[in-house]
């Protein structure tokens, strides 16, 4: 650092380090997958806070290329403002921190509940669990355009796993 400050004194331009380089093609790359999640997931156009920016260089991505791609798409979804903040990736587990949707299904079961209680015997499980899952896997399918390719990658599973749910929770797919 003190010679590239030093050059820059003298009116030499440094030449930027193998690790520097590495860090703005990671950056290029993550403001490509936000472009892409605009485009394709319709997120609106979102930037990286400086914190958000220092976490993700913190992660080695070399060869994970679709890993990285993938996070910054979960991470555009579950964005709530225009900047990318820290809380909105969750890379250490790679697993979406879904605090709001949960907060959302248990402000509608909240109802649902008082209306179920006088029941001795209900299998409140086995009547939402699938229900949510067949509501989700719909309206990814809708925003795919039925593509169960892609709709398998926005939903992290396997396209086999989602033809099995889509036949047990009898969805009608549209071609």
């Amino acid at each position: 650092m003190d010679e590239k400050v030093s050059l820059m004194k003298k009116g030499m331009q440094a030449e930027a380090s193998p690790q520097q380089e590495g860090r703005e093609d990671i950056l290029a790359q993550v403001k490509q997958y936000i472009k892409i999640a605009e485009e394709q997931i319709q997120t609106g156009l979102k930037e990286l806070s400086k914190e958000a920016e220092e976490y993700i260089l913190a992660h080695d991505w070399q060869g994970r290329e679709k890993a990285l791609e993938n996070t910054v798409k979960k991470a555009c979804i579950l964005s709530d403002g225009q900047v990318l903040k820290v809380e909105d990736f969750d890379i250490k587990d790679r697993q979406i921190k879904s605090i709001g949707i949960g907060k959302f299904v248990e402000e509608k079961l909240k109802g649902f509940m008082r209306n179920i209680k006088n029941f001795d015997k209900f299998n409140l499980y086995e009547t939402v669990i699938p229900e949510v899952e067949k509501a989700l896997i719909v309206m990814v399918m809708k925003e795919t355009k039925w593509n169960q390719t892609k709709a398998a990658n926005l939903l992290g599973i396997n396209r086999n796993t989602l033809r099995d749910k889509i036949k047990k929770l009898k969805i009608k797919v549209k071609q």
